[in-house]
């Protein structure tokens, strides 16, 4: 029997990346873990996300895996924490995303993401690190993923903070290509391109499953099924997801349960 993909997040905002995986790889099945009692992530200490980060991992190693996506820009900042600690590879989100701006031979680029993802810097110092003319200029939101995982995709607060957020980085300079680096982010990209139309938004999903596509091909690991099946786990309340699922357009779900991760992956 085919092992399962597995996709982690501090929430429902991976689940962006699982869409982008039906997509790229129909035949897989999918094992999705949000830990959406602890979200958002981004407003955390180092050591508390490894540690909630951990908890996932272990969840995934019980569900036998055979590659686990970092649907989420804040844990992927501190994957050479934990990268070699399981023996299935990890694909972080950030890698692939930067290399996929590089390859747009852009010299201008916005980043939106959490707060813990801005501060560490680490978007912008792998561009930099590859193109050391590129002009960034980045943007931590507090309150975004908040919003985004409570289910306030059209919530007027939502907006408001997009506005703000979108109008202080064009007060820094002309951007034209916006990366949402948070997979809640683009949930609401309706939202994004309703108030600033002009911007291409860049979104780090597309770019990690083909990621994940790439590493199961070259290494002879992708499912010979047609249809592929979706299981999700969450540590709090799954209602949001019937929202984020009909808006994602997700497909073949098996099942949606709460579980904790710590107890599950005994």
């Amino acid at each position: 029997m085919s092992k399962s993909i597995g996709v982690l997040d501090s929430g429902i905002g991976g689940l962006t990346v699982v869409s982008a995986l039906q997509k790229q790889l129909p035949g897989e099945d999918i094992v999705y873990f949000g830990d959406n009692k602890n979200c958002p992530y981004g407003n955390r200490s180092a050591e508390e996300i490894l540690s909630l980060t951990m908890d996932m991992l272990d969840f995934m190693k019980s569900k036998d895996v055979k590659i686990v996506a970092i649907a989420c820009n804040t844990i992927s900042t501190l994957i050479d924490s934990y990268k070699d600690k399981y023996d299935f590879p990890i694909i972080d989100i950030i890698s692939p995303t930067v290399d996929h701006i590089i390859k747009m031979d852009t010299y201008n680029v916005g980043i939106i993401g959490t707060e813990f993802t801005i501060k560490t810097g680490t978007y912008q110092k792998m561009l930099l690190e590859k193109n050391p003319d590129i002009r960034i200029i980045g943007e931590g939101s507090k309150s975004l993923a908040g919003l985004v995982d409570a289910g306030k995709f059209d919530d007027p607060e939502t907006r408001e903070v997009i506005q703000t957020h979108i109008n202080n980085m064009m007060e820094k300079g002309d951007i034209y290509n916006l990366v949402l680096a948070c997979t809640h982010y683009p949930i609401v990209e309706d939202v994004f391109l309703d108030i600033a139309p002009e911007l291409k938004l860049i979104n780090p999903a597309f770019q990690q499953a083909k990621a994940i596509r790439e590493h199961l091909y070259q290494n002879n690991l992708l499912s010979n099924k047609e249809v592929g099946t979706l299981e999700i786990y969450s540590s709090g309340d799954t209602n949001v997801y019937t929202k984020v699922i009909e808006k994602l357009n997700l497909k073949n779900i098996k099942s949606i349960n709460t579980v904790d991760p710590k107890k599950a992956a005994i």
